[in-house]
């Protein structure tokens, strides 16, 4: 069987790229360093990047991420978390 150089870089590129990993909502968490009540506020409203996976609430950090640099984070300074400070 002959493979394609073009396929074959393809598929090497594809191998050497890591794999992101899936976070918990308590790794997330920690990587933001918030608490996990706020983590579960902002799944609450919506607005966290998420994915259900059957009772499990996964992370990309990458989309989170991206989210925060975007300042979705900014818009939940509501009055009850203002006074937390």
């Amino acid at each position: 069987m002959v493979i394609h150089p073009v396929c074959m870089n393809q598929v090497t590129a594809a191998a050497n790229q890591q794999i992101e990993p899936w976070f918990s909502v308590e790794e997330i968490a920690r990587h933001l360093g918030v608490s996990k009540e706020t983590i579960y506020r902002w799944l609450e409203k919506k607005l966290i990047p998420a994915h259900r996976l059957g009772k499990f609430w996964k992370f990309k950090p990458s989309e989170v991420d991206r989210w925060i640099m975007g300042g979705g984070a900014a818009v939940l300074d509501t009055p009850r978390e203002a006074h937390d400070r």
